[in-house]
């Protein structure tokens, strides 16, 4: 499966060598399938799964659109986290258990941000919401490759033997 989801990304680099390298743009790839995978779940939960405004789990409400986040979130999750460890970075010498531990980091991390980045954008600055969404989706692909890159999947460095 690794292999056809490879070459599969790989067919459409090469109008883009000149740019971008096959990393980074395997990186680009795979988190624009999480993206579009995202709005898809995100749509079908908000406008198919639930039917009304306030929804409530166990002993608590959620809006709507809080619910169909988080059902966005349960396949976004593990999803990016399968094609980041599998198709991504395949270098990393990290154990499994330990990137999954700092993957779900990164996951926290990026809630917490979204959130008060949109807020900031679409509530302070009154940039349209649509517009102020896809800023902070940007902001946040370029802060999660560095942090995947260089703490979730990083590559022991061999030290100078004197």
């Amino acid at each position: 499966m690794r292999k056809a989801i490879l070459a599969f990304i790989d067919f459409f680099h090469p109008p883009f060598k000149k740019y971008v390298s096959l990393h980074n743009f395997r990186y680009l790839a795979t988190g624009g399938s999480t993206f579009v995978l995202g709005y898809i779940v995100y749509y079908l939960s908000f406008y198919h799964l639930f039917k009304t405004d306030e929804v409530e789990v166990l002993f608590f409400t959620l809006k709507r659109g809080t619910a169909a986040m988080a059902i966005d979130f349960a396949f976004v999750i593990p999803y990016s986290f399968i094609m980041n460890r599998y198709v991504v970075f395949t270098h990393s010498e990290v154990r499994g258990r330990v990137q999954l531990f700092r993957f779900m980091n990164l996951q926290f991390i990026n809630i917490l941000l979204n959130i008060s980045l949109y807020k900031f954008l679409a509530d302070v600055l009154l940039i349209y919401p649509t517009v102020a969404r896809f800023a902070v989706q940007v902001l946040l692909a370029g802060f999660s490759y560095l942090y995947q890159h260089y703490f979730t999947f990083s590559v022991k460095k061999l030290g100078k033997k004197g």
